[in-house]
């Protein structure tokens, strides 16, 4: 069992103080063969946990090598003039059968290994692998000194070496984020005022970005200072802290949920949290529009609808937008699907699919409950998300119509969320079937709106004439 105990120098830095004897690796000033024959002839099967460890020290160190190596070749090719056209990357992607932005990355690194020694030097001794290599020189990348017209280059050049120096002596014992802050920090204080300026040009850069992602999903992100980066993590991990203990969704599921709130509530309200109006555009409030086919909402066939902005969602999404959403009617050429007339008159269709369950159900569909349906909350009996707030066994998102909603009052609705009771729809019968916390199952047949049809000459019977049929 290895042990290897650990001081700290620092905030945040370790060093690895070596059992038994010093570490061999890794060994500075060492060249790649010298390297290659000390790890060549190491056992691996017969060696201890500390001698391994030590290998994979080694090893590190040689990639580091090889890698400071390559750099200087490339060097070379770029000083022979095979990169007048920026054309080197081309060449070294079609040798390695690679992606020519891995090859630039190889340029690129190349460059500023060479323009920085004691980066190089770090690589070559082990204290820095390529990650750590292109962490320093991405913030050194950065480094503008002047804030008019063109920089200093000899004052560039000064400071991005005196950096580099300082990541160099202290990479060995950071990791890349530790490191990454190291540079930043040396970095301001190589020139505060240039610091300020590039501060200045970035945050007027500041933006919010939406991409697509498959799935019905999409990616939102923002460009922001960091104190008002760190105040929305702040606040999306003070609002997320604890929660229900029936609540199964991961802490990134609950931030992501809290952040959509915000911007829901204000298109709701339509307006700001400073209590400025939300200005509506063509007449309307911000809102999202799904075009979805009737047959799709009626559950009838599962074709995609389409949100505008982004392109196809599932059928599923759809109607679980459409629940609690305006719709409009549109007609469209049968041939073609374009746009023929769009209804002047717009509704709710959550109140319209309401009010469709509530007139079959009559009541609570809780076993015994008499609770009229009017006065019941809506459920979904498959619902979004279980009654743990994970996801429902099929993976998938069960559906926002009649066949998977219900009516029930609150008490047994809070039954049904807590997971006491179970409910799943029973497609035979129409109804719904209920199982308790002790596993007793319970069958609530839908009641007939209305009387089973019967023949007219059965009139004075149903009006209770005792059962007898007149001569």
């Amino acid at each position: 069992m290895l042990e290897a105990p650990t001081r700290v120098l620092g905030p945040g830095r370790t060093l690895v103080e070596w059992p038994f004897h010093p570490p061999r690796f890794p060994r500075a000033g060492a060249t790649a063969s010298e390297l290659a024959v000390l790890l060549d002839a190491a056992p691996v099967g017969d060696a201890d946990d500390v001698d391994l460890l030590e290998q994979v020290v080694g090893w590190q160190q040689l990639i580091g090598v090889a890698l400071a190596a390559q750099a200087r070749a490339v060097r070379e090719l770029v000083a022979r003039g095979h990169d007048a056209m920026g054309s080197l990357s081309d060449e070294i992607a079609a040798v390695l059968a690679s992606s020519r932005t891995a090859a630039q990355v190889l340029v690129s690194r190349a460059a500023g290994l060479g323009e920085l020694p004691a980066v190089e030097t770090a690589l070559r001794d082990g204290a820095m692998d390529t990650r750590k290599v292109d962490v320093v020189l991405d913030e050194l990348a950065s480094l503008v000194v002047g804030t008019d017209a063109l920089p200093d280059r000899d004052a560039v050049d000064a400071a991005a070496g005196a950096v580099a120096q300082v990541a160099a002596e202290q990479a060995g014992d950071l990791t890349p984020t530790q490191l990454r802050r190291l540079v930043r920090r040396e970095i301001i204080a190589a020139d505060p005022a240039a610091s300020r300026e590039r501060a200045r040009r970035a945050l007027e850069q500041r933006r919010v970005e939406t991409g697509w992602a498959p799935d019905g999903m999409a990616w939102v992100s923002a460009f922001l200072p960091a104190p008002d980066a760190m105040l929305v993590r702040a606040v999306l991990d003070a609002a997320t802290e604890g929660g229900d203990a029936h609540d199964q969704r991961s802490r990134d599921q609950r931030r992501a949920d809290v952040f959509v709130s915000v911007f829901r509530t204000i298109a709701d309200q339509g307006s700001l949290p400073c209590g400025a109006l939300v200005p509506a555009r063509r007449g309307a409030v911000p809102h999202v529009q799904v075009t979805v086919a009737a047959s799709t909402l009626l559950g009838l066939d599962e074709n995609p609808a389409e949100l505008a902005g982004y392109g196809p969602l599932p059928a599923d999404i759809a109607r679980h937008v459409a629940e609690d959403a305006t719709w409009r009617r549109l007609l469209t050429d049968p041939v073609d699907g374009t746009l023929v007339e769009r209804s002047t008159r717009a509704y709710r269709p959550g109140r319209v699919l309401g009010g469709h369950v509530s007139a079959r159900d009559q009541t609570c569909t809780f076993p015994g409950c008499v609770r009229p349906a009017s006065t019941c909350e809506l459920d979904h009996v498959e619902p979004w998300r279980g009654s743990r707030g994970d996801a429902p066994p099929s993976g998938d998102p069960p559906p926002t119509r009649a066949d998977n909603l219900q009516p029930l009052c609150k008490g047994h609705h809070d039954l049904k969320t807590q997971g006491l009771w179970k409910a799943r729809r029973d497609l035979d019968g129409g109804g719904v079937e209920w199982t308790s916390h002790l596993g007793v199952r319970y069958l609530v047949r839908p009641q007939p709106v209305l009387p089973e049809a019967r023949d007219p000459g059965d009139g004075r019977r149903r009006l209770g004439h005792g059962g007898a049929s007149p001569d």
